[in-house]
């Protein structure tokens, strides 16, 4: 309880002093809004992605989207860090052919 007291009035101190509260025109805010084009291309990925066997799968997923280092992904997986990266080729290898194919048939 007491810290939560201290917590509450560090607080209200920023906020008397003006450092709780900027201008909206003055901060810088990241325009984080994507495009249809974009929206379109991340569906597309992802869609090759499901598309890849669930061992290449595995792989893309744990180094590329949840941001595993090759050892971290070999280690969850119990295999060689030559495998992950085999498989990881493959696995772009298959996406930029599925990619192509999609281009050709827009």
């Amino acid at each position: 309880m007491a810290q939560r007291i201290w917590l509450n009035d560090l607080r209200a101190q920023a906020v008397r002093r003006g450092n709780g509260l900027h201008p909206v025109e003055e901060m810088d805010l990241p325009d984080n809004t994507h495009d249809a084009e974009m929206n379109y291309f991340v569906r597309e990925v992802l869609l090759s992605v499901s598309k890849l066997p669930e061992a290449q799968r595995a792989c893309v997923l744990l180094v590329y989207v949840e941001g595993f280092k090759y050892a971290e992904a070999a280690e969850i997986l119990d295999i060689p860090v030559g495998t992950i990266m085999s498989r990881l080729s493959a696995a772009r290898r298959t996406i930029n052919t599925l990619m192509g194919e999609r281009k050709v048939d827009a």
